[in-house]
């Protein structure tokens, strides 16, 4: 949203925010990122049944990120363009259309396919949810509704972690992921429901290539992708690290999941409230990242102490996990950043683009003679450029 378009948001969201926005919103963000988590959960039942490696197991996010990264550079800009209405729509068709393709293949290589569709989807996802935010409700209530929505990703973490295993060994790896459709099309339709768009006044009225970000975007692009590296590690990982290494049962590994979830729940809506009171948004993006760097040692020592292992799965959960959600809240409460829904797109750029080289990286390290103990290392440097990054954007938005 450009300054006009926020200034007559601000004057009338209030009045119009309708009842199950946040709910949808909520379900919406949890749905577009599902299968992220869906694919860790079940990180041990596909490299048995389809026979694949670490590394490749780490390529299927990367496809999806990385078609999201690349599409993050212009939906920001439609989302401005259409409305947060329709942008919503088409991000909730293409899930529902995700978990159509991923079951109906018949080996590893249909799998690439649906994920390309889910990065679609996942384009979408912070430049609709915030637009939407932004025309509907009043500047004092977006930072809490942003946390409350982002939450709906490690809802669905937490939902993959508890319920993907056991569905899946009580039927089929397939027949789980098929479930995922009538959900995501009742989501749609409830979308549909939403007030219409109002149209544009400002701005051009066609698709244009996407603008260089501002400083202050630029760290907080740099910020999110060592966020997002650390954490799609984490997520793609941690089952198959507790299985293979830690000797725990596939539904054990797979409850990690599901605690990193409950973690990032709580300290999103916690962080993004608190981050909404504060006068410096980097404040909270450098503490979230710090806090994370010194939690990922626990996963290596872990090998020694297997409690270890639930410690840092909360400590992350409770830290990295929220950082996404407090950027996303500088976007949505500063026009440092940008218009809403080019500078939320921007920043899910950086976000994806860590969801490729994370798993990728590690895939790579964890099957070579380093081990995992080189990935970890490799989340904990990611953690260290958001930690220099938040100071960067700090100078920033203060010029």
């Amino acid at each position: 949203m450009d300054t006009q378009e926020r200034a007559k948001a601000d004057r009338l969201g209030g009045q119009r925010s309708p009842r199950a926005l946040l709910p949808l919103l909520t379900a919406s963000m949890g749905l577009s990122m599902f299968v992220l988590f869906a694919l860790g959960a079940l990180g041990p039942t596909l490299l048995s049944e389809l026979g694949i490696s670490r590394s490749q197991l780490g390529s299927l996010t990367a496809v999806a990120f990385g078609t999201a990264s690349l599409l993050s550079l212009f939906s920001g800009h439609l989302t401005d363009l259409i409305g947060g209405r329709r942008a919503l729509l088409i991000l909730l068709v293409t899930v529902a259309a995700v978990f159509v393709v991923l079951p109906a293949g018949g080996g590893y290589g249909w799998l690439p396919a649906g994920l390309v569709l889910a990065g679609a989807a996942q384009a979408f996802a912070n430049p609709a949810t915030n637009r939407l935010i932004a025309a509907h409700l009043p500047p004092e209530r977006r930072a809490a509704a942003v946390g409350v929505k982002q939450s709906g990703v490690q809802f669905g973490a937490f939902a993959a972690g508890l319920l993907v295993p056991t569905l899946a060994a009580a039927t089929s790896w397939r027949g789980t992921l098929a479930l995922v459709v009538p959900v995501a099309l009742a989501a749609a339709a409830a979308a549909f429901m939403l007030p219409r768009d109002q149209p544009r006044t400002t701005g051009p009225a066609r698709l244009t290539l996407p603008k260089r970000p501002n400083r202050a975007a630029g760290w907080l692009i740099v910020y999110s992708l060592g966020i997002g590296t650390a954490l799609a590690a984490l997520n793609t990982y941690l089952p198959l690290y507790a299985h293979e290494e830690l000797g725990m049962g596939e539904r054990i590994a797979g409850a990690l999941i599901a605690v990193v979830g409950g973690a990032g729940i709580v300290a999103r809506v916690v962080w993004t409230r608190l981050s909404g009171r504060l006068a410096d948004i980097a404040v909270p993006l450098l503490v979230l990242a710090a806090v994370a760097v010194c939690f990922v040692p626990l996963m290596v020592a872990a090998t020694r102490l297997t409690w270890l292992v639930w410690v840092a799965a909360i400590g992350l959960g409770g830290s990295a996990v929220a950082a996404n959600a407090v950027s996303m809240v500088a976007v949505v409460r500063s026009p440092a950043f940008g218009a809403t829904g080019h500078a939320s797109a921007l920043v899910s750029m950086g976000f994806f683009g860590g969801f490729v080289v994370g798993p990728l990286g590690f895939g790579f390290l964890a099957d070579t003679s380093a081990g995992y103990p080189a990935g970890w290392a490799m989340a904990g440097l990611s953690f260290l450029v958001s930690v220099v990054s938040a100071f960067q954007v700090r100078r920033a938005v203060a010029e």
